[in-house]
């Protein structure tokens, strides 16, 4: 009995050694080495619309664009239908009308659990006969995440943030808007849960004027979490030099502000996390 039983385990295990392996299929590897064009098509006598076009040298990609009808200054995106092998053109159009205004390669199959391929844009919107107001836009490949937009009043120069009231997943776009007669400045995703780490950071800078006479450049940053500060590249304008200066540090997502001398310039703004 006992020889019996190691000659059947011996056979099985022969014909086990004998399968070939199998492994898990590999990811696909991010597209590299990607051209993208944009193109404004005829199509018979009174119709046109934008094309965008993307190639890349290794991966497998399909083509995104975002589209934006110059009528109602509204942008969208469009995805191309399907993926294709590199170094094969992946093609895709916007409405009929409507223009491109950006072209992505994105990553087939899309990465799980990540934030991805974000593609922001801002828009000048009429409501009502005298009120107009900026808007802010985010759409991501994958993820999940909420829309922020540096603002500013153009009439006194400040600037200031607005956060989306609430995530959204992958592949939906998320708005929000400035104060009325505000413009977007600038549009970006932040992660939904929000990182550990300092992220999600946008910078302004404002020339102001104290008291008649007195003007002075201020700077200020505000990220969507993490501990900073706000560090402006100032210059005196009459003497050409520059120097540096820090506000104090803050917890997301209050604003860190600094000024620069009286008379002087901001060049730049720098968050440095703390």
């Amino acid at each position: 009995m006992i020889t019996s039983r190691l000659g059947f385990m011996s056979t099985m295990a022969a014909l086990l050694a004998a399968q070939p392996m199998i492994s898990a299929p590999a990811h696909a590897a991010t597209p590299t080495g990607c051209t993208t064009s944009m193109q404004w098509v005829q199509e018979g006598s009174n119709y046109y619309f934008g094309r965008g076009n993307v190639q890349c040298t290794s991966g497998r990609y399909a083509v995104k664009l975002q589209c934006r009808n110059l009528q109602t200054g509204v942008g969208y995106v469009v995805y191309g239908g399907a993926a294709v092998n590199a170094p094969t053109t992946a093609s895709t159009t916007c409405n009929t009308g409507n223009v491109v205004e950006g072209v992505f390669a994105v990553e087939d199959p899309r990465p799980v659990g990540v934030l991805t391929g974000c593609t922001p844009w801002a828009e000048w919107i009429s409501s009502g006969s005298n009120f107009y107001y900026g808007r802010g836009r985010v759409q991501c490949d994958t993820g999940r995440y909420k829309v922020y937009i540096q603002c500013r009043n153009l009439q006194t120069g400040q600037g200031y943030i607005v956060t989306g009231a609430s995530a959204v997943d992958a592949p939906n776009t998320t708005t929000t808007t400035c104060n009325v007669g505000n413009q977007a400045e600038s549009v970006f995703a932040v992660a939904d849960p929000r990182p550990s780490g300092m992220s999600g950071c946008a910078t302004w800078r404002e020339w102001i004027n104290q008291s008649g006479n007195l003007y002075f450049g201020r700077g200020s940053a505000q990220c969507a979490s993490g501990r900073y500060l706000a560090r402006l590249s100032c210059r005196n304008v009459q003497t050409g030099a520059t120097y540096t200066t820090d506000s104090v540090a803050v917890y997301a997502p209050s604003t860190a502000t600094a000024t620069c001398y009286v008379g002087n310039v901001v060049d730049a703004v720098q968050a440095i996390a703390q």
